[in-house]
């Protein structure tokens, strides 16, 4: 298993802030987010990659 963290690379900040991690079992890719001190919400990266491709044909059409 390896977990990274994913950056907002784009940030003036010294230390680029912590969006989410990224979390790759063997063929399973999945992101995870903090949304409380012990709690976390996990989207699997196909799911993501999806609902994102999607919104990018919505915004082609308009």
């Amino acid at each position: 298993m390896l977990r990274q963290a994913i950056r907002n690379l784009r940030s003036d900040k010294p230390i680029p802030p912590r969006f989410c991690d990224v979390i790759i079992t063997n063929d399973e890719v999945k992101l995870e987010v903090k949304t409380d001190k012990n709690k976390f919400e996990t989207i699997s990266w196909e799911d993501m990659k999806y609902q994102v491709n999607e919104a990018i044909k919505r915004a082609s059409n308009q």
